[in-house]
């Protein structure tokens, strides 16, 4: 009889450069228990409910699944500024710079990956947004299937540069 894994258990499993214990006291919100995690083909994100200053991304790598957690820089960019991941510009105050500790020993002393990205970690809505609003703008002539190919291949970048 083979074990069933929650879809809890197989998220925090997944946290690349958490400590079990982290992963363990980590608040999923509810609609991610909802995910089919062996169809997950974009790139994921929320804020930690209880934890705000704490993020997690979560994508498809390398034939796995890996979660990145993230912290929250002191502040947010105080201009209209570019999530580096999905390319949205957004209006001021809505991006952030968000750091993740490299995995093992490196981040044990301190190493880390930063990149200003949405503040909310809702790349994968944004991308869909059809036409510009005053607060996101999607980056000109592209379609929705481009943008969501191109934050994956920057998420890509971004999880490989964190597990070094």
């Amino acid at each position: 009889m083979s074990e069933t894994i929650t879809t809890d258990a197989r998220i925090r499993r997944a946290m690349a450069n958490s400590t079990k214990g982290e992963a363990a006291r980590m608040t999923l919100p509810g609609w991610v228990r909802d995910l089919d995690l062996d169809a997950v083909d974009d790139v994921l994100g929320w804020r930690d409910p209880k934890a705000p200053e704490r993020g997690v991304l979560l994508l498809a790598h390398e034939g796995g699944l890996v979660g990145i957690a993230l912290r929250a820089g002191e502040s947010a960019v105080r201009t209209a500024a570019m999530c580096a991941l999905c390319r949205t510009t957004h209006a001021p105050g809505r991006v952030e710079l968000l750091v993740a500790r490299r995995p093992g020993a490196a981040g044990r002393n301190g190493d880390s990956v930063g990149t200003y990205v949405c503040g909310d970690l809702a790349c994968a809505r944004h991308i869909r947004v059809e036409k510009a609003t005053a607060a996101l703008r999607p980056t000109p002539g592209t379609d929705v299937e481009e943008r969501r190919a191109g934050l994956r291949e920057r998420a890509q970048e971004f999880v490989r540069a964190v597990l070094g």
